[in-house]
């Protein structure tokens, strides 16, 4: 009887689930007003808005269909109703944590595409003579389109008639890279001087140095990630004492599953372990706001 009762609240909470998909119009992005949801919707848009990273109506209802289905099996295996709980927690902070986890991908991304740009940028620069005409040469050569991407909003304002602060304002804003500021600035000052041999080492010094915190951030990454690995090792096992206790011979049914006091405890030791993912992977990686 119980595992029957247990199929059924499952089989709700799946449809349950499911009615989340149906209700989110996917080509209005929840954009509806008032509800608990749409408030929730809302402020996932605003995080990743804020992040400057894309994220769609339909990765929102993804993760949260996740969610509550990962809460309705927890149930289902366990019969630990505070589990349910432990799934609404998890679609209101993981898409934070894959908003970040993207955020930080994306800007080392954008440090590395910058740095090979800047590289191909000063190679042209002393033949072509134009900051426009370098640009050119560079995006013509860009078969990925990742150069084209940074770059096309400065070189559409010198082709307009731009000066050079304007546009390579433009490609800082295009950029968002505290780091590429100081390169910036040099582009600007030897732009002014005529791309002389002075103001091209000069680019080269300011090349340098952002190819060094590029080399000194993707060390700090493989750092990291070793200090992470460690990280998902101890919270599994300190999973193991719950495991291992459960299949002590006591006489009696099973204290993690049938006992309140057991219940709490699986209880917290998932809201352990999902709050240890979560900030320590925000801890042990780099600060992408210092980039």
């Amino acid at each position: 009887m119980l595992s029957f009762i247990n199929a059924a609240l499952y089989c709700a909470w799946v449809v349950f689930a499911a009615t989340v998909i149906l209700w989110a119009d996917k080509s209005r992005g929840f954009q509806r007003s008032g509800g608990y949801w749409d408030k929730q919707a809302s402020r996932i848009r605003r995080q990743a808005s804020a992040a400057g990273v894309s994220w769609s109506g339909g990765e929102t209802a993804f993760v949260w269909i996740l969610s509550l289905c990962a809460a309705g099996a927890l149930y289902f295996f366990t019969g630990n109703l505070l589990l349910v709980s432990a799934g609404w927690l998890m679609s209101l902070f993981l898409p934070r944590v894959i908003i970040q986890n993207r955020k930080y991908h994306q800007r080392l991304h954008t440090l590395t595409v910058l740095t090979d740009c800047l590289r191909q940028l000063q190679i042209r620069l002393p033949d072509q003579g134009s900051l426009s005409r370098a640009m050119e040469m560079v995006i013509a050569q860009d078969s990925q389109g990742e150069s084209t991407l940074i770059m096309r909003a400065a070189l559409d304002e010198l082709r307009l008639g731009g000066n050079a602060r304007d546009a390579i304002g433009l490609w800082k804003n295009a950029v968002g890279l505290r780091k590429f500021d100081h390169v910036a600035e040099t582009l600007i000052q030897s732009n002014a001087d005529g791309w002389t041999p002075v103001a091209l080492r000069a680019l080269d010094k300011s090349i340098e140095a952002l190819e060094a915190d590029l080399r000194a951030v993707r060390l700090t990454e493989q750092k990291a990630a070793g200090r992470r690995k460690k990280l998902y090792s101890a919270i599994a096992m300190s999973w193991s004492f719950p495991l291992i206790l459960s299949m002590m011979d006591t006489g009696q049914k099973n204290l993690y599953l049938y006992s309140t006091q057991g219940k709490i405890l699986v209880f917290a030791y998932v809201i352990t372990s999902l709050y240890a993912l979560a900030k320590g992977r925000e801890y042990l990686s780099l600060n992408v706001e210092e980039l």
